[in-house]
């Protein structure tokens, strides 16, 4: 019974986090239908809703601005498919070199240096080179991604493998596994919930950042969006573009969020 009473099911989403999102859309409303700011900074949220819905799988309109008929749902797809393709290398790379680094000492002592400062210089900064470098293609966005998002899972990864306790791997060897069933089955398996929250930041950051660096030059996407109406001061469409990115980056959180939970269920289960 009281195994029971401590295994309450937890609500799928959080109730408070709702209200607090629909008091924001109420501030909004209040704001643009009381006029406190002008309808061209703030435009009200159900012409935003019809922005949304009118170009979303086909608009002319865009397509005038050579942003493709695929309306917002096609430049969406642009911007996720290179998040999506920069997150899938950096995890493999990020942890694959902050394991090495956590239990080598020599490869630490290289590694280190060129992950710290490409931490510490603003990624920004370095947008116009990846620019020059790489052209105005989509090799340019998803090469600033992929620095970006090995980074943080690097030092996730080193931080984890290195914080795991070493009689784990003391209790591996004396079973008889051997270093790839070490790495795969204590090293990977133990670091990996801290690693999957290296990963949740890194997602979150690259969706701005992506949008950031269409900005400097891509064939379309949500950031080539935001560019063209921002130029033609249509504030509705600049909305309905931040609105319709904003959108697939929280169920991309929450679904990425979910499924790291049910890889690590075991863990609900040791605490219980």
């Amino acid at each position: 019974m009281a195994r029971t009473s401590l295994s309450v099911a937890r609500l799928p989403v959080d109730p408070l986090g709702i209200i607090g999102l629909l008091a924001l859309v109420a501030l909004w409303w209040g704001l643009s239908q009381f006029h406190f700011l002008s309808r061209l900074a703030l435009p009200p949220p159900a012409g935003v809703a019809a922005a949304i819905t009118q170009n979303f799988f086909s608009s002319n309109y865009l397509a005038n601005y050579h942003l493709g008929y695929g309306g917002l749902a096609g430049n969406l797809a642009y911007t996720i498919s290179n998040v999506v393709v920069a997150l899938a290398v950096s995890c493999v790379v990020g942890v694959a070199l902050g394991f090495a680094s956590a239990r080598v000492e020599l490869f630490r002592a290289f590694a280190d240096p060129i992950m710290l400062t490409a931490g510490t210089i603003p990624i920004l900064v370095t947008a116009p080179f990846f620019l020059i470098w790489f052209g105005t293609g989509r090799s340019a966005q998803i090469a600033l991604l992929i620095l970006f998002d090995v980074t943080i899972v690097y030092l996730f990864a080193q931080r984890a493998a290195a914080n795991l306790d070493p009689t784990y791997v003391a209790a591996g060897r004396t079973l008889g596994a051997g270093p790839m069933r070490i790495v795969s089955d204590v090293y990977l398996k133990g670091a990996l919930p801290e690693v999957f929250g290296g990963i949740r930041i890194a997602l979150a950051g690259a969706w701005g950042l992506e949008a950031f660096s269409e900005l400097l030059g891509a064939p379309k996407g949500i950031g080539r969006v935001i560019q063209a109406m921002a130029a033609e001061m249509d504030s509705q469409m600049v909305f309905a573009a931040i609105m319709t990115l904003a959108a697939v980056a929280v169920a991309f959180d929450v679904a990425i969020g979910g499924a790291f939970d049910f890889i690590t269920r075991w863990r609900r289960r040791a605490r219980l």
